[in-house]
């Protein structure tokens, strides 16, 4: 019995210096991404679009890596990276619009001559240029392109940040009932609920810092963006799942690769983009 209980002692501790190293290395990467990241997205124009540009090549290398064989790597990831400057350009030169069909249609035609490209993962390509793309391409005419850019690209990062900060933490701290333990088996409904409630209390300081931010119709939004992020989050797990890896990719310590810190951001940036499209207003206007 001693030898059990005191082995028990030995796997619990662990594991607790294993999350915590794990908690360490996110928390420096953070720190150290932070400051740059926001100087960016405060000067806008040029530096930002430029910005995005190389995170979104950073994210199509790692699609690359996940859903071509190594010997399609190369190739794969040469298609991919073309794509995406094609549709950056037609964006910039004429209008996101055209981007945005410039990303659509490539994706298409992509996936009808990819047998003779000689790339294996026919759907996937197609999937990793859309979902890649139209995300980036949104964020940029956010930022450039509407009232209130600047103040509408921190409020949907931070709502992001906060949603995946406070579902981390509540699901650590509370765990209980897990919320889709074949996809994911590290996220519970208490790590939603916190989620959610992170993301609330990030629209209640914007509707208290900025006076044309509307309560009212930011609450509803915030919940929203959290389960928008977390469905994000759940169908990155479940693509790494079906291609059988831990992590797309491992530039970011503690994260991974960049898809797997921006996988929220990937399902809410183009519904957020959409929905200002049609209202013709920023949501902090609604």
């Amino acid at each position: 019995m001693k030898k059990i209980f005191k082995d028990n002692r030995i796997n619990y501790a662990s594991t607790l210096n294993e999350r915590f190293d794990d908690l360490c290395k996110r928390v420096i990467s953070s720190l150290v991404l932070l400051p740059p990241t926001v100087l960016l997205i405060w000067i806008g124009g040029l530096a930002f679009e430029l910005g995005i540009l190389v995170i979104a090549s950073c994210m199509l290398w790692e699609w690359g890596g996940l859903i071509a064989i190594p010997s399609d790597r190369y190739r794969t990831r040469l298609i991919l990276v073309v794509a995406m400057l094609a549709c950056f350009l037609m964006a910039l030169v004429f209008c996101f619009s055209a981007g945005m069909v410039c990303a659509l249609l490539s994706g298409s035609i992509f996936v009808i001559f990819a047998k003779n490209l000689r790339i294996v993962k026919l759907f996937w390509l197609g999937v990793a240029i859309i979902a890649t793309i139209i995300p980036t391409l949104g964020i940029v005419w956010m930022r450039s392109h509407i009232e209130f850019g600047l103040e509408t690209v921190i409020y949907v990062i931070t709502s992001v940040i906060a949603t995946d900060i406070g579902a981390y933490a509540t699901g650590k701290i509370i765990g209980g009932p897990k919320l889709l333990p074949k996809v994911s088996p590290s996220k519970t409904w208490a790590g939603l609920a916190g989620g959610i409630a992170a993301s609330m209390l990030i629209a209640a300081i914007f509707t208290i810092v900025l006076k044309d931010a509307r309560g009212p119709a930011l609450l509803p939004i915030a919940i929203c963006i959290t389960l928008v992020a977390q469905i994000g989050d759940l169908l990155e797990s479940s693509i790494k799942r079906h291609f059988n890896v831990k992590d797309s990719g491992t530039l970011i310590p503690g994260h991974g690769g960049v898809l797997d810190r921006v996988d929220g951001m990937m399902t809410v940036l183009p519904i957020i983009t959409l929905a200002i499209w049609i209202s013709g207003r920023s949501v902090l206007q609604w």
